[in-house]
């Protein structure tokens, strides 16, 4: 079990940072490079600096105080300075935050004021939302997280490591606050945890609104608005001046931390985590540091978070479902209840088989995780309840091993001297290949993630070298295998013609992730949830291909939609040559059409049509009827040759990776005398 922090790691931290700021700060170059740097988010600038000054070891150390002075300085730039009296409201805030999360243009606006310090985004975001009376607590949460995300990076070992998006992070954020907030008890007993600092108070809070996976994210925003809280209560005497040149007085705020005496620096950060107003207040006037006060605060209260949220989340292995494919759910697609189901910018439905995936993170020595995925079956709406009437199955079911492809989530990698480089193994849910190191799930679904350092027979030879390194994939889930798919039964149906019904056929679904320790029972805890998308995988038997031109196809069978061209002559008079008319015909049908387009291939064409539906069809899934010539040609206008006419119709699904490509096409050749 966790310890209750005590400050004295605090204090040591706060020591070592001072010193180390001190270093920098005798060359005002060398110490605006590191801010330059760590502005840039530039992990190799910052490394190349620090190893010339010997402060490899304390880029950590240098990220939190950087962490700490830019979200003062942003939000006293983007908000102004606190107000006389502010809110401590914490279930209001919380509410706030989860209604940003909630709404994919808020987030962006959230985001790109802090991340573009865009002061017109700022105020665009608190008029959208009523957010002036916690304006300047969710400066400080949203500040807090995009500075955490810079430090991830800065100090990161590998030089090419991906800068984690902004919006992912509070949108996961908030929900995760949302969901706590959601019940009032639970939100209570969090807050008066946090309140006391006691943070084993606060995991027990966590554990028990199952969000385990989402505990740092929780535990920082409590963090960040006590922090906020609590040095207004302490330095409210010591108001912060307008700030003109926000690195001077960084580097104004270094060199005098640097210069106060051990004991001193002690002293006053002591009296900060006891929340001592009256003892900072003296020791600040006695330092002369009543200008830092303030920024100071926000220092201490950063490294009593990190100690507080290391104790309320002891490191453990996780997993998280984030997206279909390259789409995020949560902003890419109309995944709340209410919705569609579809995407947001193009409005595709989803067929065939889908990359669920996230990612894992893996700690070596915590407790081994598994993870399965479940659906249920939802409304059109993304509902699961129908006139007072359940659906069935209305709750979640779990994605089998017959549900499952082929899945590649990670390899097994041993460096190895020149020229072998590296050897690798990969890592396959529901493999069958030799040499690949294959998991099986377990009959309900489970996956067991192999540890970070693995042992034979996961590897070929025992070498404490071997490491797992995650991919982002976490199923290949098969979705024909889902209850509802339909089949349309096309017999009959000839170019020119309606499609039969039904065509809207559609099945919704909402789809999660769970995750729990391996060795546990229990349905285990949230890890992603999508709660609604639309999933088509209709195929069209027995689509008519010309029937009256001898040697073409006739009842084509599991086609991904109708599509059906045809010239009326010939349909009268099959195999006969062209010399007073040309009638064509056309027939194209799905829940999701894209573009229909007929064309005619030959000498001087291209030659293209209009598509004239019949006043029967619907627009938007069935349309048929007659394609006319236009752009100012006739079959009058056509030298006497062969022609090669064909209908494209562009159908408007996706897998998340790919849509169907190329459109689906129907061809018919005549000759003209």
């Amino acid at each position: 079990m966790a310890e209750e922090p005590t400050g004295r790691q605090e204090l040591d931290e706060l020591i070592a940072g001072a010193a180390a700021l001190g270093t920098l700060a005798d060359n005002e170059e060398v110490f605006r490079a590191a801010v330059d740097a760590f502005r840039a988010q530039d992990g190799e600038s910052m490394a190349s600096l620090l190893a010339r000054h010997g402060l490899t070891e304390r880029c950590e150390v240098i990220c939190r105080w950087l962490r700490s002075k830019e979200t003062v300085l942003l939000c006293l730039e983007l908000v102004g300075p606190p107000d006389e009296q502010v809110s401590r409201d914490a279930l209001g805030f919380a509410r706030l935050v989860a209604k940003i999360a909630a709404d994919e243009e808020l987030v962006e606006l959230l985001a790109s004021a802090v991340t573009d310090r865009s002061r017109e985004a700022w105020d665009e975001l608190v008029r959208q939302t009523d957010a002036a009376p916690f304006r300047h607590e969710l400066c400080h949460w949203a500040s807090a997280v995009y500075y955490r995300l810079v430090c991830e990076v800065v100090c990161n070992p590998q030089p090419t490591v991906e800068r984690p998006r902004l919006v992912d992070e509070l949108t996961a954020a908030g929900n995760a606050v949302g969901s706590l907030a959601a019940n009032e008890e639970l939100f209570a007993e969090a807050e008066k945890a946090v309140v006391a600092d006691r943070c084993l108070g606060l995991q027990d809070v966590l554990e028990r609104a199952t969000l385990g996976p989402w505990c740092r994210l929780v535990c920082e925003w409590f963090c960040s608005w006590r922090c906020f809280l609590r040095c207004i209560e302490l330095c409210r005497e010591f108001p912060l001046p307008v700030v003109e040149s926000p690195i001077a007085e960084m580097l104004g705020f270094a060199r005098t931390t640097a210069a106060l005496p051990q004991a001193g620096l002690e002293r006053l950060a002591a009296a900060a985590l006891r929340g001592d107003a009256e003892a900072v207040g003296d020791l600040a006037k006695e330092f002369g540091y009543e200008r830092y006060c303030l920024q100071f605060c926000h220092w201490v209260c950063l490294l009593r978070c990190t100690r507080f949220c290391f104790c309320v989340c002891p490191p453990r292995s996780l997993g998280v479902f984030t997206k279909i494919g390259g789409l995020h759910y949560a902003t890419d697609v109309h995944s709340a209840p209410g919705n569609t189901g579809l995407t947001i910018a193009d409005a595709r439905a989803f067929y065939s088989t889908l990359r669920l995936n996230g990612g894992l993170s893996l700690v070596d020595g915590a407790p081994l995780i598994e993870y399965r995925f479940e659906t249920v079956n939802t409304n059109a709406d993304g509902s699961t309840l129908a006139d007072g009437t359940p659906i069935l199955p209305t709750s979640w079911q779990p994605v089998v091993p017959a549900q499952i492809a082929p899945t590649e989530i990670g390899e097994f990698v041993r460096p190895r001297p020149w020229p072998l480089l590296q050897e690798e193994v990969r890592v396959v849910v529901n493999g069958t290949a030799a040499g690949d190191f294959n998991i099986t799930p377990s009959a309900d679904g489970w996956i067991k993630v192999p540890p970070m350092i693995p042992v034979p027979p996961m590897v070929p030879v025992p070498d404490p070298n071997w490491r797992f390194y995650p991919g982002d994939a976490l199923i290949r889930f098969m979705t024909t295998t889902l209850p509802g798919t339909a089949s349309v039964d096309e017999t009959g149906v000839v170019a020119g013609a309606s499609a039969n019904a039904p065509l809207m056929t559609d099945i919704h679904y909402g789809v999660r992730m769970r995750l729990r320790n391996q060795g546990t029972s229990g349905s285990g805890a949230d890890a992603g949830t999508c709660s609604h998308i639309a999933i088509n995988n209709t195929v069209y038997n027995n689509v008519s291909h010309h029937p009256y031109w001898p040697g073409g196809l006739f009842g084509a069978s599991n086609e991904l939609a109708v599509s059906d061209i045809g010239v009326e002559e010939l349909r009268l008079n099959p195999c006969s040559t062209l010399s007073d008319s040309l009638t064509v015909k056309f027939t194209a049908a799905h829940s999701h059409l894209g573009a229909v387009t007929a064309e005619l291939q030959g000498p001087g064409g291209p030659f293209a049509f209009a598509l004239a539906p019949d006043l029967g069809s619907t627009a938007g899934e069935n349309l048929y009827g007659d394609a006319v010539p236009t752009g100012g040609w006739s079959f009058d206008s056509l030298a006497p040759c062969a022609y090669l006419l064909s209908l494209s119709v562009e159908v408007l699904l996706t897998t998340g990776d790919s849509v169907p490509y190329p459109p689906l096409t129907d061809y018919i050749a005549f000759c003209k005398k």
